[in-house]
This record gives C-alpha cells, sequence and structure tokens, in this order.
C-alpha cells in the first residue's frame, strides 16, 4: 500500500457522483492510493462543491460530458446507478479515459457488452468488492493449489431476496435488492469457483431460496439466499470443499482452513494432532490499515488494481468487464430460472 503522500506519480481521476457511498467509502478510500482527485460531478452541485474543497478538487460540475471536456483527467471513478454505468462508461472510454465503475457493472448483459465493446485499450475494473476481499483472494490461492484439488464443492450463504416481479424491475431497469445485492454473493463464488456452465434457481414460499451453480471445472456452488436474517449481525459465509480440506470465509473478516486431524473414531484422544487448522483473523486491538473495513471488504482491493493498472497500463485482470458480463449472464439466470436449468454461454 501506498499512501498518497508517498507516491511518486498520481493518477489525475475525476468522480461521477458523490452521494452517500462515495463519501463513505470511495472518497476516504483514495488517501491510501496514488490518486489526485481533480474534479468532481454531480446533478446535486452545492454536494459536488463541499465535496470539491474537502477533497481538493478544483474543478466542480454538473454533468459528466462537461467535466470530461473541460478537465485533463487521466481516470474516471464513476459511482452512480447501474443504469448510467454504460452511457457514461462508453462516453468515457471515447475521451481516452481509464474507467473504475462501482458494481454491478451493468442492468443488462447487452449493456456490457456495449461498454466491452468500446472499451479499446483502456483500463476498466468493476468495484465486485467480494471478488477482491483478502479473504477471497487467500480462499482462490489455497483452493487452486494443486495439493487441494479438485475442487468439489461450495456454499455461500447472503441475505438478500428475489422479488417476485424480478424479471418485471429487470426488463424495466429498476432498482431491486437482486440487481443492487445480488452480484455481491456471485462474484465471490465465481472468483472461487471459476465461471459457471448451468444455474437452476429453487424458491421458496416464504422469500427465501437457492441458487445452484454448476461450474465449468466440476465444481458445484449453492447460493442460499438468506433473506430475513438480521443485516445488524454477522450472517455472511462462504464454504469451499477442497480435495482433502476445506475452506470457510466467516463474515469477511476470519479465514479458516481445515486440513485434516490424525484421526481415529473409537480411540482418538485429541483433537489438536496433525495439521489440524490454519485461521487467519482480523483484529481489533491495533489501528491498523489492515482491520478497516474498507480493507476487509474488498473496497481497497478493487480500487488499488484501477490504479496500478491505469499508472501501468496494463490490462485488469480482476474485476474486468469481461469477468462483469459472466456474472451478469449467471445474475440474469437465476433471476429467470423458475426450477428449470439455465445454460450459461460459454
Amino acid at each position: 500500500m501506498r499512501y498518497q503522500i508517498e507516491a511518486e506519480r498520481r493518477l489525475r481521476v475525476g468522480i461521477v457522483g458523490v452521494g452517500s457511498h462515495a463519501y463513505r467509502n470511495i472518497l476516504p478510500t483514495l488517501s491510501y492510493l496514488p490518486a489526485e482527485l481533480v474534479a468532481v460531478a454531480d446533478i446535486d452541485t452545492a454536494r459536488a462543491e463541499k465535496v470539491a474543497r474537502q477533497f481538493g478538487a478544483g474543478g466542480v460540475y454538473e454533468t459528466a460530458d462537461a467535466m470530461f471536456a473541460n478537465e485533463d483527467l487521466e481516470a474516471v471513478l464513476l459511482v452512480v446507478s447501474a443504469q448510467l454505468h454504460p452511457q457514461l462508461a462508453i462516453a468515457a472510454f471515447a475521451c481516452g479515459l481509464h474507467v473504475y465503475l462501482e458494481k454491478p457493472a451493468a442492468t443488462r448483459i447487452v449493456e456490457v457488452e456495449q461498454m466491452l465493446a468500446a472499451r479499446t485499450d483502456r483500463v476498466c475494473v468493476v468495484g465486485y468488492k467480494k471478488a477482491f476481499m483478502p479473504a477471497t483472494r487467500k480462499a482462490l490461492e489455497i483452493c487452486s493449489a494443486p495439493e487441494n484439488q479438485p475442487l468439489r464443492s461450495m456454499v455461500g450463504i447472503y441475505p438478500i431476496s428475489l422479488p417476485e416481479d424480478v424479471i418485471d424491475l429487470i426488463e424495466a431497469s429498476q432498482h431491486n435488492a437482486w440487481l443492487a445485492n445480488g452480484c455481491h454473493p456471485l462474484s465471490a463464488l465465481l472468483t472461487i469457483g471459476g465461471p459457471a456452465s448451468a444455474v437452476t434457481m429453487h424458491r421458496g414460499r416464504h422469500d427465501g431460496g437457492a441458487a445452484v451453480i454448476e461450474h465449468r471445472n466440476g465444481a458445484l456452488s449453492t447460493l442460499h439466499l438468506a433473506a430475513g436474517a438480521p443485516l445488524s449481525q454477522p450472517v455472511e459465509r462462504y464454504f469451499a470443499v477442497a480435495g482433502d480440506s476445506s475452506v470457510e470465509i466467516v463474515n469477511s473478516r476470519e479465514l479458516i482452513h481445515q486440513r485434516g486431524i490424525d484421526f481415529n473414531y473409537s480411540h482418538g484422544t485429541s483433537y489438536v494432532d496433525g495439521q489440524g487448522a490454519r485461521v487467519w483473523a482480523a483484529e481489533n486491538h491495533l489501528n491498523s490499515p489492515e482491520n478497516m473495513a474498507i480493507m476487509t471488504q474488498g473496497l481497497f482491493g478493487g480500487l488499488e488494481h484501477f490504479f496500478d493498472c491505469a499508472l501501468s497500463s496494463t490490462p485488469a485482470s480482476i474485476g474486468t468487464l469481461e469477468f462483469a458480463l459472466h456474472l451478469t449472464r449467471v445474475w440474469e439466470a437465476v433471476a429467470y430460472s423458475r426450477g428449470e436449468k439455465i445454460l450459461i454461454p460459454g
């Protein structure tokens, strides 16, 4: 990590959208990145002016187009609704800018395809934070290791529902919980488990459900839509069986790798023999960066990858538009499946 004040070179960026999410999560994260915030665009110009003063940006605009036309930018951060992403990203690519998008990339598959066609050689990263979480990256490392092959199965638990009218909402590009948050657990499962080949969604009568995802590598994962679980308490979990071991992510802040013990069902006397478990956990007695929510939740990881790639003119490898396209196909398949298997194009 490089603090902004330590960077030898900083990327000249503008931001579009400085509402609650940007103010709480994106703008504070720039302190830990090689960023020079040059300009702010928001339809609420009074809010944009306040944010610009606080974070040292000189330009304030009501529209992104005006900012693109009048500022010497290298990159833009789009922190607006998914409905606006395609037009803004395509306009930014046309101006030669690198683009960071907050999740989800878009509301429909075709919109991601349009952004891909317009990207050219520009760097584009989508902030699927669960794909960037340190725990997810470590779980992927463990599950990909030759000694832990094959990846057999996974379970993801996330407090989300699938509205009865979700198809109508998707086709009308209207905001809904599945659009806003369904991408979170899917991005974690697809990062660890790899691309999907088919999806089958099973809905319960009381707003719960389970999406069964068949991965191309032969693994099977289940996404448990834990609607109704209290959001104020830990509920998110990911559990993978890889080879003869298991990996569990608990509440984004703890990773447990169970490797087995010297076990004898009828005569064993100790549960701490053999390899046992490796545990990584964030702590709360030190005010150090790795324990901050922007780090453990993956927000910093996504932005860091974007800045590193943009400054080095290197194509992104995580949170790419290609990944976004595949995730959007899976996301739509979950919504459209009514107990029937839907194949995911390769």
